[in-house]
């Protein structure tokens, strides 16, 4: 993309109201003031702009006049920033001469008829906002008395950069052209318009400093540019001498009236300390126990996967990852790999599959995929803080939001919604017997057709799967108006005996069901010391039940006298609800 010019307008006669009826206070001592407009005869002079291109003094800009003993430093009066026209004081005891200049500089010299001008070779920003900093283009005016009118010597260049990594207090904004930008450059001061002009000589790279912390920000940066046709231009912005981003221009030429701007737009979707990732498993791949920070909405095709032995916070930044699985290849949003940890936050994923044919479903049902599916499937430690989950996978088949496999540990945490919308299991803690599955919910609330499904998978008898659920706040919500379970334990066949079920707190909107499936040799235990729960059961035998399922404590809507711990009774509440106290001695 090439700069695009733009000019500045404006009728000389605004220039001339500004002034209008307004006297110049009394020099005192050595101050001096000077008022500065534009030319009446070039009136695209300026050394800012508004959004309607309407010319205005920065606060803090500084010109130079020329005096006896060279160019004296005179700072634009506070109440004419934003004007077109402003007044300027210094404090020096030289007389002023012809010669006015902006922006001021030491170097700057008149010798005869030849202005000599330099152009710095670096710049320090305090911020990198539109408005933050003085364009400062080259320009050269004649002193009248109290007045003084500035002309163009040059024109700049206006790059407005989106998609700045995080960094520290040394990045840089670099311009490198093809022809000389900054020195020492001279002006023919018999010409009607005095103009510096580019060359082939040393000096072709301009460094401005700023600070950055806020990841994919916009920043603005100026540079003033001699007059000539560069071949290329190229923006690069730096963090601690390592190149982040670069962007070229080709064949622009700068002339006097035409300032030159363009955008350079860093694309990329996420940043670990400040470097820029294009894909996410990029930067899955690159991190390395530090975070993740998101700063796009992403669409993914294919599964995002946390390797083995990483280590990892995934900040969504309030930031939308969206995945649709044709295929059971793709059929998952996020992988969390054995050995792995990954902590997401601050954002939402959604996902979905979608069928790929009509076999599955039958009379009068919607075809629905014929693969398992997830949003994110885990087999590591995950941790949800803050986060929004979802999957909308149409019912019938099996769908799930986050799926735990043999030696994965989940907690989920205040703040965060996990929801199974297409019509089947929020959790699923799917194991044979090769390790234990651990999923604590401390907050934060999870709905689907089962809020929890413990699935013990294998058909083996003589395994005895390590399956531990905890809860301590949250809510967990059965969108099943059948069996209403907002948490369901089933064997194919494995004993029940190593699942535990510890409630602390939380409200079970849905009945905790137990000891569903083939096994009913042993019965799960569960402990409630806490919480509102609707009801708890088991499929299994009543006495073997009543000895490993205890209740402490919490509020049901049907009576739990049946699994009371010894030393506690029921208290019925009349209105539907019982609740479990301390026997009274």
């Amino acid at each position: 993309m090439f700069f695009a010019a733009f000019a500045v307008v404006l009728a000389a006669s605004c220039q001339r109201e500004e002034f209008e009826d307004r006297t110049l206070s009394e020099v005192v001592g050595n101050r001096r003031i000077l008022s500065v407009g534009v030319a009446e005869n070039d009136p695209v002079s300026k050394v800012g702009f508004d959004e309607t291109n309407a010319f205005y003094w920065h606060s803090g800009d500084k010109i130079g006049v020329q005096t006896s003993a060279g160019f004296k430093e005179m700072t634009l009066q506070e109440e004419y920033a934003g004007m077109a026209s402003g007044v300027f004081e210094g404090t020096f005891d030289e007389d002023m001469m012809a010669y006015v200049v902006y922006p001021y500089g030491d170097s700057h010299a008149v010798n005869g008829e030849t202005l000599t001008y330099v152009l710095p070779a670096s710049y320090a920003y305090g911020s990198i906002e539109e408005e933050a900093n003085s364009f400062n283009p080259p320009m050269l005016g004649r002193i009248d008395g109290d007045n003084a009118s500035l002309n163009h010597l040059a024109s700049f260049f206006k790059i407005y950069v989106s998609g700045i990594p995080a960094g520290g207090d040394d990045m840089e904004f670099v311009l490198t052209a093809d022809k000389r930008i900054t020195g020492v450059f001279t002006a023919d001061l018999t010409d009607e318009y005095p103009v510096i002009n580019t060359d082939d000589a040393e000096g072709n790279t301009v460094t401005i400093t700023f600070a950055n912390t806020e990841p994919a920000a916009s920043g603005v940066f100026y540079v003033p540019a001699p007059l000539g046709t560069y071949g290329s231009i190229t923006a690069e912005i730096k963090d601690g001498g390592t190149s982040l981003f670069t962007k070229t221009w080709e064949n622009q030429t700068v002339s006097r009236k035409t300032p030159k701007r363009g955008n350079a737009v860093n694309e990329y979707v996420a940043e670990i300390d400040g470097t820029p990732y294009k894909t996410l498993q990029e930067a899955f791949d690159a991190v390395d126990g530090q975070t993740i920070v998101l700063v796009a909405d992403v669409t993914q095709n294919v599964p995002v996967v946390l390797a083995s032995g990483k280590t990892a916070v995934f900040d969504m930044n309030g930031k939308t990852v969206t995945g649709i699985a044709t295929s059971a290849s793709a059929s998952r949003l996020v992988e969390v790999k054995s050995g792995a940890d990954l902590l997401i936050k601050n954002g939402t994923l959604d996902f979905a599959a979608t069928t790929p044919d009509t076999e599955w479903g039958g009379e009068g049902q919607a075809p629905y995929p014929g693969y398992a599916n997830n949003t994110i499937s885990n087999s590591g430690t995950l941790t949800i803080e803050n986060a929004v989950l979802e999957n909308r996978t149409s019912k019938g088949g099996a769908s799930y939001v986050i799926d735990n496999y043999a030696g994965a540990k989940l907690t989920v945490n205040d703040g965060s919604v996990i929801t199974q919308s297409g019509g089947d299991i929020a959790i699923r803690m799917f194991n044979a017997g090769s390790g234990a599955i651990d999923v604590t919910v401390n907050g934060g609330t999870i709905t689907g057709n089962r809020a929890v499904w413990i699935q013990l998978a294998s058909t083996n008898t003589a395994v005895a799967p390590i399956m531990n659920l905890t809860v301590t706040g949250g809510t967990l919500n059965s969108s099943d108006q059948t069996y209403y379970l907002s948490v369901y334990s089933y064997s194919y066949g494995n004993d029940m005996k190593n699942v535990k079920i510890d409630v602390s707190g939380g409200t079970f909107n849905g009945d905790i069901a137990l000891t569903g499936g083939a096994n009913k040799t042993n019965i799960e235990t569960a402990v409630i010391t806490g919480g509102t729960i609707s009801d708890i059961y088991s499929y299994g035998d009543y006495t073997k039940a009543a000895e490993t399922i205890k209740i402490y404590g919490g509020t049901f809507y049907y009576d739990p006298t049946d699994y009371l711990a010894d030393g506690h009774a029921v208290v019925d509440n009349g209105d539907g609800s019982y609740t479990v106290v301390v026997q009274p001695v």
